[in-house]
């Protein structure tokens, strides 16, 4: 007989769930879902179970969700119904082959208010990137992106995570800056300091990769001090894994901060359901 675990345990189970896309949604889509959106999208697709081959119903409880992340569950239902409508809006494209299509992310959401659960499926033009994936693909654990809060963080990571296998990858300012829809920040200056600073420094703090960068000029030049005066076009980005006890270190870090805020919410994240709606423990 399985041993019995509590809701709490169960989510501790899923930060180590692993969120595993082809690498074609990662190096050529651009979308712009906040920070949070961004934690629910990779949440679902860790649902998905190998061998799959056509999507299935995902049930998500919402305040599942809150402890998994760390948010604040005082308004978690109507907060959470409000970034699945907020993501139906926001559809992304992906250019592939010189073609750009538009995509989106979930179909038929449905909302339980007495389980307090909402339940979806993942868009079916979206199957060739997340299912079957045998060769040119990305796989991390959820854990990786939960405490950040920048947008462009999760995006850059999971960029930086698809080129690990390189060490390193020169990449163009304007692509960069498409990539992660941050087309506000025209000069680099900005871009470095609203886009990339941010995201690098949640980047080696909470995950399994320390990520750094030089810069290079519209004359090829690797610059790595003063900019001042030059016109920088690309980055080059270094990727590197970090070792066991790192990751290990980074894991537990990054975990106790979730459980840090968790503990500020004591008490609304205490109830748990069974299926059928009912209260069954309180955790």
């Amino acid at each position: 007989m399985a041993a019995y675990k509590t809701q709490k345990e169960k989510v501790d189970d899923q930060r180590t769930y692993l969120v595993v896309k082809d690498n074609a949604l990662i190096q050529k889509a651009k979308y712009n879902l906040t920070a949070n959106e961004q934690k629910l999208v990779n949440y679902v697709i860790t649902m998905i179970k190998p061998g799959e081959e056509e999507f299935k119903k995902y049930e998500i409880r919402a305040l599942d969700f809150a402890r998994l992340c760390g948010i604040d569950p005082k308004n978690v239902y109507r907060d959470f119904r409000n970034m699945i409508d907020s993501i139906d809006e926001k559809a992304f494209w992906v250019n592939i082959d010189n073609r750009v299509i538009k995509l989106r992310w979930f179909n038929e959401p449905e909302y339980n208010e007495r389980k307090g659960t909402i339940s979806l499926i993942l868009d079916s033009r979206i199957k060739t990137y997340l299912l079957g994936i045998q060769n040119n693909f990305t796989e991390y654990e959820l854990y990786n992106i939960l405490s950040m809060t920048s947008k462009y963080s999760p995006r850059l990571y999971e960029l930086a995570k698809s080129y690990a296998y390189k060490g390193h990858v020169d990449i163009s300012i304007d692509a960069l800056r498409e990539n992660l829809m941050a087309d506000v920040y025209s000069a680099f200056g900005n871009f470095k300091q609203r886009v990339l600073s941010p995201a690098i420094k949640e980047i080696n703090e909470y995950t399994d990769i320390t990520v750094s960068y030089d810069c290079i000029t519209d004359k090829g030049e690797l610059v790595k001090g003063r900019l001042q005066g030059k016109r920088i076009t690309h980055i080059r980005l270094y990727i590197e894994n970090k070792d066991t006890l790192d990751r290990f270190a980074t894991y537990n870090k990054t975990v106790s901060k979730i459980e840090k805020r968790n503990l500020q919410f004591k008490g609304q994240l205490s109830l748990n359901f069974d299926d059928s709606g009912k209260l069954v423990e309180i955790a």
